[in-house]
């Protein structure tokens, strides 16, 4: 059965317990001695009524988180989309332009910044040494950090995330 209909189930059975609960407590107020002798199913009914109501809350809890994330993920496709408009309007002012405001939002530093220009030019970390007159250690290190503020795990993964919203949707 689909998830809706038995949560749909589910509640109206909930809410059906909670007027029988009810009405056997308002005639149990009015008649006390009438239901001594169905004590234990009363209890019975009672004790399931309880443990419906915290099912019915782990229940919303669950389907809260699963919003949240839903929620989070549509986020990100939002800004993604946004990025990929904003590139395609104008693809050569645009990359570029987006490009720096990324590496901003990913507080690279200057020297960070002119590095990672270099790796979407697709320089190796030796010829991005040589250009900047640095050590080779020196260009791995910031290397290292452009990679661990943008959240990247490599060279390719970091320039795939600029050049992805150039290429045409797959069918």
């Amino acid at each position: 059965m689909e998830t809706r209909k038995v949560r749909i189930l589910f509640l109206a059975f909930y809410v059906l317990s909670l007027i029988v609960w009810i009405a056997e407590e308002v005639f149990t107020l009015t008649n006390p001695s009438y239901f001594d002798r169905f004590r234990i199913i009363i209890a019975t009914v009672e004790s399931f009524i309880a443990l419906s109501s915290f099912l019915v809350v782990f229940i919303l809890y669950k389907e809260l988180k699963a919003e949240a994330v839903e929620n989070v993920h549509a986020k990100s496709q939002i800004h993604d989309l946004k990025r990929t408009n904003r590139i395609l309007k104008n693809p050569e002012l645009g990359f570029w332009a987006e490009a720096k405001a990324q590496m901003e939002e990913w507080k690279l530093s200057e020297a960070e910044t002119e590095i990672a220009i270099l790796l979407l030019r697709g320089f190796s970390q030796k010829q991005i040494a040589a250009v900047r007159k640095k050590s080779l250690r020196t260009i791995e290190n910031q290397t290292a950090s452009i990679y661990e503020k943008s959240s990247m795990r490599g060279k390719l993964e970091f320039i795939s995330y600029f050049l992805t919203p150039l290429l045409p949707e797959e069918d």
